[in-house]
């Protein structure tokens, strides 16, 4: 994520280019559509999950609601901080699995941006690193991997330590975020939304994204983001 909506795009642009002030939402929360939005979506027009429905002088749930993300004036409870981290390995995982997460790929490449880290990392006597480079994703930086991890074609795995470089101009959720579970079918999801409102059908959507795995949800599924695995960035 994230693909700006209208809302937000003119909003920044005011403030910066006109002085005009943007006001910052009270609270955050997280919602799923079964289709993308679009940028001129709103709280109201997205295709949001229905969230029950009136039956009598009942309302019937389906166990859908947004997840409130809490305050937007202080996400330190939510968001790892955006910053500059050389400490922390930056993980490489190949595309084998057509995944490319950790744990499906099979291969774990501890990098490290500053080579004295690097250096403090590897378990050799004589400590050595190799240089690694991503012309296409990542031009002029050079990364350091700490020599003697793991075997040959291995350099190292899960069990090694390492957790995933949250620097520098994207921000990742701290911890697990749930919907569910659902108390009937909810159908097609695909998209993911951040509004100013945790209340159903209202607010201004502020970003959205596509899922990378859409898939349909039937009773008794929950819908989860691991920790870490909701990244927001700005392109």
């Amino acid at each position: 994520m994230a693909a700006l909506s209208d809302h937000l795009e003119s909003g920044i642009l005011n403030h910066i280019f006109f002085g005009r002030e943007f006001v910052r939402p009270s609270g955050l929360a997280i919602a799923l559509t079964s289709a993308v939005p679009l940028d001129n979506d709103t709280g109201a027009t997205i295709s949001e999950l229905p969230s029950g429905a009136t039956k009598g002088a009942d309302f019937v749930s389906t166990g859908y609601s947004r997840v409130n993300l809490g305050s937007s004036v202080d996400g330190s409870g939510v968001w790892n901080e955006v910053g500059s981290d050389d400490v922390t390995a930056y993980q490489v995982n190949t595309s084998i699995s057509g995944v490319g997460r950790l744990g499906n790929s099979g291969y774990f490449y501890p990098l490290y941006l500053a080579q004295s880290t690097a250096l403090a990392a590897s378990p050799l006597g004589s400590p050595a690193t190799t240089t690694h480079t991503f012309v296409e994703d990542f031009p002029s930086v050079t990364f350091y991997k700490p020599d003697g991890l793991g075997a040959s074609g291995d350099y190292g795995t899960v069990d090694a330590g390492y957790t995933e470089f949250e620097g520098n101009g994207f921000i990742q959720n701290k911890n697990q975020i749930t919907f569910g579970p659902a108390l009937s079918d909810w159908g097609w999801i695909s998209g993911v939304v951040i509004a100013d409102s945790g209340d159903y059908g209202k607010g201004n959507i502020l970003m959205f994204a596509g899922l990378e795995n859409p898939r349909l949800i039937y009773t008794g599924d929950s819908i989860k983001f691991d920790a870490r695995s909701l990244e927001i960035s700005l392109k």
